[in-house]
């Protein structure tokens, strides 16, 4: 196992805790010795929290796009629905 896909293994199981178990998980690493070594100060800074890159994306302004699919595709092939 190489250690970017521990990372990222890490990350998606973390993801999939509950606020209990995440706040118990963060109580084990600040409290394991060798851990709490290793992420020093940084488990004390304020947490950012993650935004999706393609957030908004789609955003036409013309309310719900997906409602008007079938219309939207016809237009774009010159075909009747």
């Amino acid at each position: 196992m190489t250690a970017g896909y521990a990372h990222e293994e890490l990350h998606h199981l973390v993801d999939r805790l509950s606020p209990d178990q995440a706040r118990r998980l963060l109580h084990l690493v600040k409290t394991d010795p060798e851990l709490a070594e290793t992420v020093g100060e940084e488990i004390d800074e304020p947490v950012r929290r993650r935004r999706l890159s393609i957030a908004g994306i789609g955003a036409s302004g013309e309310g719900d796009l997906s409602e008007r699919v079938e219309d939207l595709l016809a237009e774009r092939f010159n075909r009747s629905v």
